[in-house]
Order: structure tokens, then sequence, then C-alpha cells
């Protein structure tokens, strides 16, 4: 059986990719694994970074490097939104570089753990996080038991999590059985990051470096991890080490319960409860956009978005 999943068509296979014309540049995007960094290189590179436009936008964003996934900010297109030939001709063209982005899986996990259910960041993962409960000692949150028992959570109801695309596999992403990439890199190895940068640099002519974007608690994964819980998350994505050949992870087999402080543990409660308080504040700001213009406004504004240019023949490419 396949590492990567059956559906190898055109629309499957590249509907997180994204265009940089004047750079002849595709990239497919993988959440936690630097997408935030590249994206603002590869924006700056093109010279369709908008940054005027952040101010405006109403969704629930914390951080402002976050607003690059707001196409009106980055300025970049989708292969989806141009013709299957032309799209085609992209792909396989030697004019044209498809650039992708890797990173060790328990790694990723423990990353997209940390933001979207420890930090409760904007979204909410299917069931909510009811199947992820802090494991308390004491009354104070222990990381190491609550990333353990989201590792349980995570083999057990896989599909609940799969929902969010900070979960999803990388081989479900970077389709290397489908296409040709003519740059693949390692994120967590030295100098990864750096060769995307140089290729953009060479390609626009513009000095470009990676910046330090989405930065973490600081809590490195070696001080809430033992070899049982990577053991589970690496069977979770068993399909990412065959398909990418990622060497299995060592951890100790027992390690320091990481218990946060009183004090550290009413921190997060409030960044939590400070996360929420955003997201319903946009939702009421959306509502009040949507009763203004109306529901005839709103169909034409999807109907000028789905015209724009002509979207691929397989009627699955109207669902991301």
């Amino acid at each position: 059986m396949s590492a990567f999943p059956s559906d190898t068509s055109l629309t499957a296979v590249t509907r997180k990719t994204l265009v940089a014309p004047r750079l002849k540049v595709l990239y497919t995007p993988t959440t936690k694994v630097a997408s935030t960094t590249i994206k603002w290189m590869l924006a700056e590179a093109e010279g369709s970074l908008d940054t005027s436009v952040i101010p405006n936008l109403m969704a629930a964003i914390t951080n402002r490097s976050q607003t690059i996934h707001n196409r009106q900010v980055s300025g970049l297109g989708k292969l989806t939104e141009y013709s299957e030939r032309d799209a085609r001709a992209m792909l396989d063209s030697e004019d044209w570089l498809h650039i992708a982005a890797l990173r060790d899986p328990v790694s990723r996990a423990y990353s997209a753990w940390e933001n979207r259910v420890f930090m409760r960041a904007s979204g909410r993962i299917v069931g909510g996080f009811e199947l992820t409960p802090d494991v308390l000692v004491d009354g104070r949150i222990s990381m190491s038991g609550s990333f353990a028992h989201f590792a349980d959570a995570l083999a057990q109801h896989t599909d609940a999590f799969m929902g969010d695309h900070h979960f999803t596999p990388q081989s479900h992403v970077v389709r290397t059985d489908a296409v040709k990439y003519g740059l693949v890199v390692r994120v967590d190895e030295p100098g990864g990051i750096e060769r995307i940068a140089s290729v953009l640099c060479d390609r626009s002519g513009k000095n470009i470096a990676p910046q330090r974007h989405n930065e973490s608690m600081g809590i490195s994964l070696e001080r809430v991890c033992d070899q049982h819980t990577a053991n589970r998350l690496m069977a979770t994505y068993a399909m990412d080490y065959e398909a990418f050949g990622f060497a299995r992870r060592q951890m100790p087999a027992c390690i320091e319960p990481y218990v946060l402080s009183d004090a550290e543990t009413q921190l997060v409660t409030l960044v939590r409860q400070s996360v929420e308080r955003v997201g319903s504040v946009s939702q009421a700001a959306q509502r009040r956009m949507s009763a203004r213009y109306g529901v005839r406004q709103i169909r034409k504004t999807i109907l000028r978005k789905v015209s724009f240019g002509k979207m691929y023949n397989s009627p699955r490419s109207m669902h991301w």
C-alpha cells in the first residue's frame, strides 16, 4: 500500500499550491513546517506583499505574522485558479520551480499541539477540546502529561483531528509521488530554510532572508515527550516515515514531569481566554458585515471569486 493517498488527480495533489508568477515559483505549504516564514519570503521576493491591508482584516488573528496567510496580504495566487492546461504547463516546465518543506513528524505534532490545543489558537479542532483536557497536578497544568494525553487521543480519534490541517500528514500535502518538486528541504535541519531563501534571492535579485515567526513557548520537545509518547505519534504518522524516510525519534524512556507553576498556569488560562474573546469579536464583526451587505451582495461577491480564472474541470476543485 502506498504511503500517499490514492487520489492522484491534479486537484488533489496541488490543492494547496501557491503561485508566484513573476518568480515562476510554485510553493506547496505545509502547516507547522515554517510555512509562515516561507510565505513572507516568497511574497517579498515576488513583490506582491501588501501590509497596508493588515489593519482592516477582520479574521481572528492575534499575531501580525499570521496575516501572511491571508492572500490580500501575500498577493500570491492559487494554482487551482488557473485552467488545468496552464497549471500542468507550470508543473511540467523547467522554467518553473516547485518547492516544498518537510519536518520531523514528532516535532511537528508537538508544535501543532502547543499552538492549536494547548494555547487554543483561533479555530477549533473537530469536537472541540473535549478529547484533550489538561492533565493537572495539584491544580497546575502538567505539559508532559497533557502532551502524552494528546498523543493518545490523536491515535484513538485520528479522524477527529484531521479536520484541522495542522494535524494532516505531510504525505497528504507534499505529493512527491505525483508531482515533480525542484526543491524539497527539511526546515528542522541546518541550512534548510536558508536554501529556499537563497533560491528566492537568485530569482528576484532581492536580499531575502528568513525571519523567525510564530515563536513557541520555548519549552523543548525533550522536556515533555518520552519514548512512549513519541512511539504513539510515530505510529499515527507512519505514512510520513514511509513516504519521506524520516529517522525514528529517540527519546528518553522516562522524563521528569514538566508541571507549570501556579503563575504560569494562570497565565496560560488568561491567554486562552484572550484568544477566545478575539474570536468572538471577529465573529460578531463578520455577522455585522453580513447584515450590512445582505445576502444578495454576498452572493455576488462569492460568484466573482469563483469565476476568477478557470477552475479545474473536476468538481472536487471546489472543495478545499
